[in-house]
Formats: structure tokens, C-alpha cells, sequence
């Protein structure tokens, strides 16, 4: 046991660092030395533990093919074989090259890896009970790692992008290609574009839901449906940005409404299948109940069906406004422009669907591509940090309404 803990210990801190040094890339002077000492340990107090377990002999080749594994990149350690200014990179110097701040984490974070897997099966003495060990400790490690990444880019936007965020950054529009100024035209066209979005894209999805499982009661149809939403949901975003430039954008022009369109038929696959999904989980006592005191096969739906499936239906709705939030591609042929013109409004309430508009997401990528040029790196990131505060903030208004629906519906 305690070989084992002092080689739990060596390959968690291994682990930790070097996942730690493959994101940040800091120096690794001090660290090269820490990580040789362990994996030293690691292997040494595994084989310790190994021939006092009694384990089966059939797994010596597999751990020994571990321990060699250990040993070698300790030794590439302390004989100094992989350099500082190791590099490899591909023919012609085109394409990614990866150095000596990345191979050598890298290699120390797979020994590390098998060290952790060796020392619980050999705890548990290769029983099924060590497996299920190990599957949930790659679960758990899996969950800790998607929130750590999910944390890292929030907090690297973050720093880098509130020292920027001001009353006058939020609402004045950009200046000089976005060197002064705000973003306010890009915040009140996201909105609008949004929206318009959701117009085309609720009754549609919806509707089709309706019908699929309430109305249809044809096996064919509804498979043929079924791929068709699974083609269109599989469609590059792209793809509809050149369908819009093809046939929108010749009879509306560039324009709020080729954008919203665009968006929109985006938008659709997923209220389709999160709106099914919902009706789903309706009980079908509840519309054999309402059919026998008389009601419609309309009134069961409209008074029975979606109060009940509602919660689901607006989280569907509202996940597809945070998808049209952060699209690009299919925008910036059809309604996009980088002018800070403000929304032509008609009648002071109803925008005018025929003008472009500008966006936050297609205002970051011509803020990026002025990077080196022009001072907007700043901006780009407060830019970068508003979009992604949209986006959060809709996914945790479409929790919230799922939760109050939710406290609602009994049955």
C-alpha cells in the first residue's frame, strides 16, 4: 500500500504538470528535473508493488512494456537527448511543427497515465473491480477536464477582454475599422438578426414536430423526414451562407432578411428534434384522458400536449437563438457589413429588413484580420467577451425556463 500511494502520488503530480505545461507553455527548466525524479519513482515503486502482489504472470509483459516506457523518457531526461531547441517540423516548413515544449509533456503525461492504470490494477489485483475503477476514474477525469477547458478560454477571455468594457464601448458605434469607438451596431444587429431568426425558424420547427408525432401516422414518411432533419442538421453552415448568396441574396439582396432566413432554415433541425423529444416525454394518459371527456385531437394538443411539453420545446428554442448567435459563414454573404451604420428602424419599432446590418461575430473576424495592422487586439477580445456573455446568458435563461415550466407540470 504504501508503494502504491507514493506512486499514485508521483503520477498525479506528473499528470497535473504536464497537462499544466501543454496549455500554458512556461519555461520547463525546473520542471524537466521534478518530472525525470518521478517517473523514476513511479516505475520503481510499481515494480516493488507487482512482485509483492502475487498478481498473474500474464500481465508482466504489458506492465513490463509500461515500466521500459517510464525508464526511456527518463533517460532521454538525464542524458539530455531531446534539447531545448528540438523541433520537428514537416517538409517544406508547411504545416504544424511540434517542439520540445510540447513532446516532452506530452510524453510525460502518457507515462503518467499508464502509471495511474498499472498502480490501481495492481491494487485491486487486475480484478474486474480495478477495471470499473479505472472507467470511472477516466469518467470523472473526463468531466474535471471539460470543465477546466470550458474555465480556461473564460478565463483567458475574460482577463484579456473587461478591461475594455465600458458604458461607451457598449454603446457608441466602432470607429476608424474599429481602432475607437464601441460595438453598439453589431450588438443591435445580432439582436434583430436573432430574432428574425427565431420568427422563421419556431413555427416551422415546431409545427414539423407536431406533425411527426402527433398527426403522422405513416412509417415511411417519418423516416424520410427523419433523414432529411438529420441531413439538413449535418449541412456545414457554409453550405447555406453559398445557398443564401445563390438564391436570397438575388432577390433580397444583402440583407437583415437573407440573413434571418439563413439562420433560420440553420436553426430548424434542432427545434425539430428537441420539440419531438418533448412531446415524447408526455404521458399518453394524459391525451387518451383528454379524448375520452370529449376534446379534439387539436384540443388534446393545443391544452393537453404543448403546456406539457413546453419546458422542453423553449429550451430547444432558446439553444437554437445561441447557435444563431455564434454563426459566422453563413452571414457574411447574405446580411453582414462592417460599416457602423445603425439599424434603419420604420416607424421607430419595425427594422427596416432590407438594409445589412452589422454583427458581433462577423465584427471579430474583421477586427482579427486587422491584428498586426492595426491596434484593435484589445477591442477584439472585449468584443470576444460580449459574444460569449450573450451566448452563456441564453443557455442559462433557457435552464431557467426550463426550470420554472418544470415545477408546473404534474401528472
Amino acid at each position: 500500500m504504501p508503494a502504491i500511494a507514493v506512486s499514485l502520488i508521483a503520477s498525479a503530480f506528473m499528470f497535473i504538470s504536464s497537462a499544466a505545461c501543454l496549455v500554458l507553455r512556461p519555461d520547463l527548466g525546473l520542471m524537466v528535473p521534478s518530472w525525470g525524479v518521478a517517473l523514476l519513482v513511479s516505475a520503481l515503486m510499481i515494480a516493488i508493488s507487482f512482485s509483492r502482489a502475487k498478481a498473474p504472470l500474464k500481465r508482466i509483459p504489458v506492465l513490463a512494456a509500461d515500466l521500459l516506457f517510464s525508464f526511456g523518457i527518463s533517460l532521454v531526461i538525464f542524458t539530455g537527448f531531446l534539447q531545448p531547441n528540438f523541433v520537428i517540423i514537416r517538409p517544406l516548413c508547411v504545416g504544424a511543427s511540434f517542439g520540445y515544449g510540447v513532446i516532452l509533456p506530452f510524453l510525460v503525461l502518457v507515462a503518467s497515465i499508464l502509471g495511474v492504470k498499472d498502480s490501481i490494477n495492481i491494487l485491486y489485483r487486475y480484478s474486474a473491480k480495478g477495471r470499473e475503477v479505472l472507467v470511472f476514474l477516466a469518467i470523472r477525469a473526463s468531466a474535471v477536464l471539460a470543465l477546466l477547458i470550458l474555465g480556461g478560454i473564460l478565463f483567458i477571455i475574460i482577463s484579456k477582454g473587461i478591461w475594455v468594457i465600458s458604458w461607451d464601448f457598449l454603446t457608441m458605434p466602432h470607429r476608424r475599422l474599429g481602432q475607437s469607438g464601441g460595438i453598439s451596431t453589431a450588438i443591435v444587429g445580432t439582436f434583430w438578426m436573432v430574432l428574425g431568426a427565431m420568427i422563421v425558424s419556431a413555427p416551422l420547427g415546431i409545427g414539423s414536430a407536431i406533425y411527426l408525432h402527433e398527426y403522422s401516422r405513416s412509417l415511411r414518411l417519418n423516416r424520410m423526414i427523419t433523414i432529411a432533419i438529420g441531413v439538413l442538421n449535418g449541412v456545414p453552415s457554409v453550405v447555406f451562407g453559398l445557398f443564401g448568396l445563390a438564391f436570397l441574396v438575388t432577390s433580397f439582396g444583402v440583407s437583415l432578411l437573407s440573413g434571418s432566413i439563413i439562420l433560420g432554415l440553420i436553426n430548424i433541425p434542432t427545434i425539430i428534434l428537441t420539440s419531438q423529444e418533448a412531446l415524447k416525454s408526455v404521458p399518453n394518459t394524459l391525451r387518451e384522458g383528454s379524448m375520452a371527456l370529449g376534446a379534439s385531437k387539436w384540443q388534446t394538443i393545443r391544452k393537453v400536449v404543448l403546456p406539457s411539453a413546453m419546458p422542453g420545446i423553449l429550451t430547444g428554442i432558446i439553444m437554437g437563438v445561441a447557435k444563431a448567435s455564434g454563426e459566422t459563414a453563413p452571414i457574411m454573404w447574405t446580411a453582414v457589413t462592417f460599416t457602423a451604420t445603425s439599424v434603419q428602424m420604420i416607424y421607430g419599432v419595425i427594422p427596416d429588413l432590407f438594409q445589412p446590418v452589422n454583427n458581433l461575430d462577423y465584427h471579430l473576424l474583421n477586427l482579427i484580420y486587422f491584428l498586426g495592422a492595426w491596434d484593435v487586439e484589445a477591442r477584439a477580445w472585449g468584443t470576444a467577451l460580449v459574444l460569449v456573455a450573450l451566448v452563456l446568458g441564453t443557455n442559462m435563461l433557457a435552464i431557467l425556463v426550463r426550470n420554472h415550466y418544470r415545477k408546473k407540470i404534474s401528472w
